[in-house]
């Protein structure tokens, strides 16, 4: 155990510099697509806040907690959409902020939909003040005094977002198109990025099973990020009884394979849902797996 959180606090320290754009890993992104992809926003044709909470590995102490709250809306005869994103990320002694913007304009008739956007995120990464407390610290060591002053990004993303007589729906994003420091912190960041260098595509097809009240929505979620070098998530959703029941299951294959098992409800224009991760992974034997909580709220 102690090898273990030596080498956890060994990655907090250095994670934030070499791998510096760390996402937030969530499983819910197909029922809230502007997480993933800024031309989503507005999709709805209303208004919606997104509560999002998620805990990875629960069984070990100061394992990764991520914390989100989105809007966004439709105006402009549903043309423009608007969204806004907080989140917060905290791993043993390393914390991370963002906010992020999303601008999208809306193409199409009754049967195409479809709309391109853009969004600017600021980001911050920084080490709370236990890391000076832990019998590891080098008291003077540049890196971490470093993070302790916090170190400041700002990106620049695009998208495609759209569907096809509302059954079949498709995304394209590319996340990190610009990265720019903004900060003045004396610390060599050998991190070059091009256009289009990271991206994510989501396809999905929705449709009734006759005679019998419920919808399926099979997806299929291909990414390459910073920190992910080729992901793809395959999904089922199954929407019951007009959405008041939602089952979903969810496999990952690349870096990190795990299974995923969803339950949602909804109440009037409330929805809740949880989700828990079961990694394939040695690291598994040791952690009691991941939860996610979303509450959505349309109006």
């Amino acid at each position: 155990m102690k090898y273990i959180l030596i080498t956890l606090f060994a990655a907090l320290i250095f994670a934030p510099f070499t791998q510096a754009q760390e996402q937030i890993d969530y499983t819910q992104y197909h029922l809230n697509p502007v997480l993933i992809n800024p031309a989503a926003a507005g999709m709805h044709n209303g208004h919606q806040v997104f509560l999002n909470y998620r805990n990875n590995w629960s069984s070990f102490e100061r394992a990764p907690r991520a914390y989100t709250l989105s809007y966004d809306g439709s105006f402009m005869d549903d043309r423009v959409g608007l969204g806004a994103i907080f989140s917060g990320r905290t791993f043993g002694v390393e914390n991370q902020f963002k906010a992020r913007l999303s601008y999208s304009y809306r193409f199409g008739d009754e049967d195409w939909k479809w709309s391109v956007g853009l969004s600017t995120e600021y980001e911050r990464f920084s080490l709370s003040n236990d890391a000076f407390l832990s019998d590891l610290y080098d008291p003077g060591d540049p890196v971490v005094q470093a993070a302790a002053d916090g170190i400041n990004y700002f990106d620049l993303s695009a998208g495609v977002f759209g569907s096809y007589r509302e059954s079949f729906f498709f995304g394209l994003a590319s996340p990190q198109m610009v990265r720019a420091r903004i900060d003045d912190v004396d610390f060599d960041d050998d991190d070059n990025l091009s256009l289009f260098q990271y991206f994510n595509l989501l396809l999905g097809y929705s449709f009734d099973v006759p005679n019998y009240r419920i919808t399926l929505e099979p997806s299929v979620f291909i990414k390459r990020l910073r920190n992910v070098p080729f992901q793809v998530d395959f999904n089922i959703l199954a929407k019951m009884f007009d959405d008041h029941l939602m089952a979903g299951l969810s496999y990952s294959a690349g870096r990190g394979d795990r299974m995923g098992f969803l339950l949602g409800t909804r109440l009037d224009n409330i929805r809740f849902y949880y989700s828990y991760d079961l990694s394939f992974q040695p690291f598994q034997d040791y952690s009691n797996g991941s939860h996610e909580f979303s509450l959505g709220i349309h109006f």
